[in-house]
């Protein structure tokens, strides 16, 4: 069939050698290469090259040519290594839709009975009780047999055999129980920097109880190996699936030591792994996560076709934040899109204002239906490992298996993920990343959308309910140090906070040089970068020279100014605006462009904001001066 060389009514020429494009003569690297070197017009191809925390290098293009000798043998789906996913059919039943309940919470059975009717097929509680009778009162009314209730990873053997028993009371036959029990002592101290005895110890007790459940109960999963408790503390994705895996390997000896084999040990554990914004990321952390597994239940002598990994995705505390709330629902729905695209085989979506407190029922309503949507409208699941044959996730996959792979060697010199801990070296390590990570925040290459970019420092903050004490309560003795919840939008959020409760918001005076059309690309840069931490930028149409500038500022109220132009009138005026703003009073003077724009005269200039810039200290600054 031939295809017209113009839609109808188009009147463009479609010549690619005319201007600067050039032709695709030839359907290889080089004659692509040649065109985007001339579209970057002198700029490097090799610029376009960015890097992860874990020093994987992402290019700007895939080919076969070029990266099919370094791919590793992905398999079919069903099969090993289980990279297209642990089940031949893939999710086309779809996944299991979690949501998580604090079960002190007020109204709780009334809320997971909800969330039951309309869609979720699982529910966490997160601070279970220990009592049957509480159990039974909190799960009125739930079918355990139709669905499952998990409880939250760290959980005690008291909150599990109270489960189990219930669930052994409601249910006549054990093999309809799908329940995962949350045992996790090494992520618990890893939280909490404690434990209720010694670690060994702790983990040979669990290891018997779970070998008694296994026995009665053959489709629960007893064992918790939360990733998420390293993402949360801003490790890497290398990093936090490096020591899952160490933990699984933990895990897998101390169930062989109480009488499992190396499969119906592997059948015992659901990984967790976070969901983040980054959606290829996390779509390749969950292949590569079987990838690994499969390698080490192989060389532990087991049979991987016999014991595929159970994998739960939940979307990143990490990236919630408080202030424009509302965003996090983007996140989290590119979060669980790729992990649904990963192969998870469970996922939890946060409900959106969840870094305020107890979600309410609306967003808990929106939490369950952002998975109902993408599972039963989008058909998401539908497609078996619909990342399979790109050559950038297949490339990323691999490179993040090694990653993690190399991390599990390394914790697995020192002895494991729980010595590690008990030495504080992991969470040094971890701690070097995070640095890394808060770099980028501060840079803005890392942009949180609402709150280190485009802030609206008008929004209503939400009010929520705080979070039950008794549910962050940690039991035991003081083994290492507790790793944090990092948060990535908690630096500029205080910022935030520390403006919106002064007795007057500070403010900044933009002395805009020139007309509109001149100075608005900076003056609009310089206003979202100043309220980022909630400094109001006050603005005006423009000055035609630097006295109306520095006259309009006197009578603002400000203390502070920043000069916005371009390069062209910097160099003619910046020094004279600048002297003649300190004149009318300014204690600080900024300038929106780079230090090393030419001509421009820095000794009466106090800071330059530009992109690329570390926001976190210029807000500092500022706000050492308008609010401390």
């Amino acid at each position: 069939m031939q295809y017209p060389a113009h839609m109808p009514g188009d009147d463009s020429q479609s010549n690619l050698a005319d201007g600067d494009n050039l032709p695709l003569t030839d359907r290889n690297y080089a004659s692509w290469e040649a065109a985007a070197n001339a579209a970057l017009r002198g700029q490097d191809l090799g610029s376009l090259t960015t890097k992860t925390l874990d020093g994987i290098a992402r290019e700007p293009l895939y080919t076969r040519e070029l990266h099919a000798a370094n791919q590793n043998d992905a398999g079919l789906p069903g099969s090993s290594p289980f990279t297209r996913g642990s089940s031949a059919a893939g999710n086309v039943f779809g996944w299991e839709i979690r949501q998580s309940h604090f079960a002190q919470n007020h109204g709780v059975n009334k809320r997971i009975l909800s969330d039951l009717e309309n869609g979720v097929t699982g529910i966490t509680l997160i601070a279970a009780p220990t009592e049957f009778e509480l159990f039974d009162s909190l799960l009125n009314g739930v079918h355990l047999d139709l669905f499952p209730i998990h409880l939250n990873p760290g959980s005690s053997l008291a909150q599990i055999h109270a489960l189990v028993a219930l669930c052994d009371h409601r249910c006549g036959d054990a093999s309809l129980l799908r329940n995962r029990l949350g045992l996790d002592p090494v992520g618990r101290m890893a939280r909490s920097g404690r434990s209720i005895s010694e670690l060994g110890k702790e983990i040979a007790e669990c290891a018997e109880a779970v070998s008694q459940i296994s026995k009665s109960h053959p489709n629960m999963r007893s064992i918790a190996v939360d990733g998420s408790t390293w993402a949360d503390a801003g490790a890497s994705d290398g990093q936090e699936l490096g020591a899952a895996l160490s933990t699984g390997v933990m895990w897998l000896r101390a169930l062989t030591t109480a009488g499992l084999s190396v499969d119906e040990a592997s059948q015992q554990l659901e990984l967790t792994l976070a969901a983040g914004p980054d959606q290829f990321l996390t779509t390749a952390k969950f292949r590569a996560a079987r990838i690994c597994w499969t390698r080490i239940i192989g060389a532990s002598g087991g049979d991987p076709a016999r014991a595929p990994l159970g994998v739960h995705a939940t979307t990143a505390r990490s990236m919630m934040t408080r202030n424009d709330s509302w965003v996090n629902m983007l996140r989290t729905t590119t979060a669980c899109f790729a992990a649904a695209l990963g192969g998870a085989d469970a996922i939890t979506v946060e409900p959106f204002d969840s870094a305020s407190g107890l979600p309410d029922d609306t967003a808990l309503r929106l939490a369950r239906n952002t998975q109902l949507i993408l599972q039963e409208e989008s058909k998401v699941a539908s497609v078996i490992d619909p990342a399979g044959g790109s050559w950038y996730l297949e490339a990323l996959t691999n490179e993040l298996a090694r990653s993690a792979w190399k991390v599990l060697q390394k914790l697995e010199e020192s002895g494991g993920v729980g010595e590690a801990l008990l030495s504080g070296s992991w969470q040094a390590a971890i701690a070097e990343t995070r640095e890394a990570r808060l770099v980028a925040v501060a840079d803005r290459s890392t942009s949180i959308t609402g709150t280190s970019e485009f802030p609206d420092i008008s929004e209503t903050k939400l009010e929520r309910q705080a979070i039950p004490s008794d549910s962050m309560q940690t039991f035991g003795e003081k083994r290492c140090e507790a790793l944090p919840l990092f948060r990535w939008s908690a630096p500029f959020e205080q910022f935030r906070e520390a403006a919106d409760s002064a007795a007057t918001r500070p403010s900044v005076f933009l002395a805009n040089l020139g007309d509109v059309i001149t100075h608005t690309t900076r003056s609009t840069f310089a206003k979202n970068l100043f309220e980022t931490g909630g400094v109001e930028a006050i603005s005006h149409d423009g000055f035609e020279n630097s006295a109306r500038a520095a006259e309009a500022f006197a009578s603002s109220g400000c203390r502070i100014a920043c000069i916005c132009s371009t390069d062209t009138v910097y160099s003619e005026s910046a020094a004279e605006a600048a002297t003649a703003l300190r004149g009318a009073g300014a204690e600080l003077i900024y300038l929106a462009g780079s230090p090393d724009t030419p001509g421009i005269d820095t000794a009466d200039i106090d800071g330059f904001v530009y992109r690329g810039c570390n926001v976190l200290d210029v807000l500092a600054t500022v706000h050492t001066t308008l609010v401390r």
